[in-house]
């Protein structure tokens, strides 16, 4: 008799279990709507004196801050953004994803631009570092970008 109890509670044991796989796998649902996001795109060129100076922690930084009334408290909490900074290689005109460094060389002394982005409701913000934080000027006349918010 205990034989049989313990089949019957493994039996039953068993068949719960796979009743509770076999109703996971079949509760798959279909997707009867494709939601497409929002798209915003813009670019921007911000000449050499257009950078304003500030200083963090990390030392001297140059920033430019511009006001979007498009992006609002919506994108800033279901949005992403992507931003690119376009420059010349090799004569052809490129575009690399923020954040970008770049090395640059002049009279013998080596120094780094990076590069970031960020956006809050009404605003984005370019920032520009240089990786010694010296009070250098950005080394191009101007610099070229392009953001583009999904939600």
């Amino acid at each position: 008799m205990k034989k049989f109890t313990l089949f019957a509670l493994v039996a039953l044991l068993l068949s719960a279990c796979t009743e509770k796989y076999i109703t996971e796998v079949t509760e798959i649902t279909e997707v009867t709507e494709v939601v497409e996001p929002y798209t915003y795109t813009k670019t921007f060129r911000i000449t050499k004196d257009m950078w304003k100076k500030d200083y963090d922690d990390s030392g001297l930084y140059f920033y430019y801050q511009i006001r979007d009334n498009n992006l609002s408290q919506t994108v800033f909490e279901y949005g992403i953004m992507q931003s690119f900074l376009y420059y010349k290689m090799n004569d052809r005109d490129t575009m690399s994803p923020l954040p970008y460094s770049d090395f640059i060389v002049e009279d013998g002394y080596k120094w780094e631009e990076q590069f970031t982005v960020e956006f809050q409701p009404g605003y984005i913000t370019f920032v520009l570092k240089t990786d010694d934080h010296f009070d250098l000027e950005p080394f191009y006349p101007y610099y070229d970008f392009l953001v583009r918010f999904l939600w």
